[in-house]
């Protein structure tokens, strides 16, 4: 079949018109019409019907507009491609990026990415669960996440993954402004901590342990997975608990330090931040070189950064 009737079937749907996407395509519409039949006699089914909203695709045609997304998204990275070479850039790397992190060091991060005058960087902010999928599917070169991922779909393939500790730190449970138990000199008693409302935050990253977390005795109220802010939103205008990692949630500057308490007869579990990659991809020149400089950085950041008291 030919690839370039998927593309445009897809930028049809994608501008609910024939006019509309012809004039994307830099085709006329007649043209477009025609490939539109041609598909159509290749199927021997409608692919798109018109509705008063537009038009939309039959079952067949949305499962082919799919393919010709993915070939229209292919095209652009190679248009993309082109002007980076036109502009001097050697190579492109993906970075997949934990939301923490991102909100806590994005000055740092900024600053060190754009430094790198050869590389072109796109960063994807989200959940580790999901973008352990992406680095293993060639998605993402590199993964700024937690060490100790343990989401099950990466375990019959994590010896393919490189994992290197970068950045240390520990969990912590962190009390809402309004709670009775912000500023506690002394640590706070499981059978205390127990009794109060929490929320959960990166729970499918594997922030969380069952064993470990005083919240598994009361249902939590409000999950968040892949975002911080409506997280720091909480704790700054409830009396919700929450664990969190310690040493990046008070980096951020938004969380305060007395509303990180101590929890009695509990060591709090480690929560560091590895550079993660594929080992299939570490004999490449350009990636070892960006892999070293990642490094480099993110240790240097966890060498002057405070610690908080943190048992480090």
């Amino acid at each position: 079949m030919n690839p370039n009737l998927l593309k445009q079937l897809a930028m049809v749907v994608k501008q609910g018109s024939i006019s509309a996407a012809a004039e994307q395509l830099f085709i006329t519409q007649p043209t477009l019409s025609r490939a539109l039949q041609q598909l159509e006699m290749r199927v021997g089914a409608p692919v798109l019907t018109r509705t008063r909203y537009g038009m939309v695709p039959t079952d067949i045609g949305a499962r082919l507009a799919h393919l010709g997304e993915r070939i229209l998204a292919d095209t652009e990275q190679g248009d993309e491609i082109i002007r980076q070479w036109h502009s001097g850039y050697d190579n492109q790397f993906t970075i997949g990026i934990d939301p923490l992190w991102e909100y806590a060091t994005v000055a740092e991060m900024t600053s060190g990415f754009l430094s790198q005058s050869r590389y072109v960087f796109h960063c994807r902010v989200g959940s580790a669960a999901t973008q352990i999928e992406w680095l293993q599917n060639g998605e993402l070169d590199f993964l700024l996440a937690p060490a100790h991922l343990s989401v099950a779909h990466a375990c019959d393939r994590q010896e393919a993954l490189q994992r290197q500790v970068v950045f240390r730190d520990r969990s912590g449970v962190f009390v809402g402004k309004q709670s009775p138990l912000l500023g506690s000199q002394q640590p706070v008693s499981l059978d205390m901590v127990a009794q109060q409302r929490w929320l959960i935050a990166g729970a499918s990253a594997g922030f969380l342990s069952g064993v470990e977390d005083p919240a598994a005795q009361q249902a939590a109220r409000i999950a968040f997975t892949g975002g911080i802010r409506s997280v720091i939103h909480l704790l700054n205008t409830t009396d919700m608990l929450v664990r969190l990692p310690a040493r990046l949630a008070l980096m951020t500057g938004e969380i305060d330090p007395q509303q990180l308490i101590q929890i009695e007869d509990q060591t709090s579990a480690r929560r560091d931040i590895a550079l993660w990659s594929r080992q299939q991809d570490s004999e490449r020149p350009d990636s070892q070189k960006v892999r070293s400089f990642i490094r480099d950085w993110v240790v240097g950041l966890d060498q002057t950064v405070g610690e908080f008291g943190l048992a480090l």
